[in-house]
């Protein structure tokens, strides 16, 4: 997948990676970023593109602007996060200085967040419009062919809250949850 917020400059380069690894099974998809969207929909969408081609590995040079370089560095930093949840690794990030000169690689690629399996699928049920403790009981039990309790899900749910992944606003006497913008740019897409 190439990114970048320049589609000429993309797809000279998309058929230059093309002729470079022909006879490997390397898929390119040409990908052009809108600068109006927001941080977190860039890289949402960006991480379920990614996601939906899974298993895969996933190599990330960063070069270009600011603003494709801030994308493209959450982007690794969210992947790292969520990747053994969803069967896609980050091989390789690199950033391309603006001398030309040789990429410097990033040692590590850190996680956002520290997320357990059932953390994270609590809050992909969330955002998919699960939002109370209830329907994510009933949620996770059809979508993972897995049974939780609510005693569980309730703990788990105060566990993402800590971490900044969630919100809790009541109506009545029951606690809805929704997302938040970490939420959305570690597991919504």
């Amino acid at each position: 997948m190439l990114v970048s917020v320049s589609s000429d400059a993309l797809n000279a380069l998309a058929e230059f990676v093309k002729q470079v690894y022909q006879d490997l099974n390397i898929e390119v998809k040409p990908i052009t970023i809108n600068t109006q969207v927001s941080l977190v929909d860039s890289v949402s969408m960006l991480r379920g593109m990614i996601e939906g081609n899974a298993p895969c590995g996933v190599v990330i040079g960063i070069a270009g602007d600011r603003w494709l370089t801030t994308v493209l560095s959450f982007l690794a930093m969210a992947l790292a996060t969520v990747g053994g949840f969803v069967n896609v690794s980050v091989n390789r990030v690199f950033i391309m200085p603006s001398d030309k000169g040789e990429p410097a690689n990033w040692p590590v690629t850190p996680r956002l967040v520290d997320l357990s399996l059932v953390e994270y699928r609590v809050l992909k049920l969330i955002c998919n419009g699960y939002s109370l403790a209830k329907e994510i009981v009933k949620g996770y039990a059809s979508r993972f062919n897995e049974a939780i309790s609510l005693p569980a899900v309730e703990r788990t749910l105060v566990k993402l809250r800590v971490k900044g992944l969630v919100n809790g606003k009541h109506s009545g006497r029951t606690l809805v949850y929704e997302e938040t913008e970490l939420g959305r740019l570690v597991a919504c897409s």
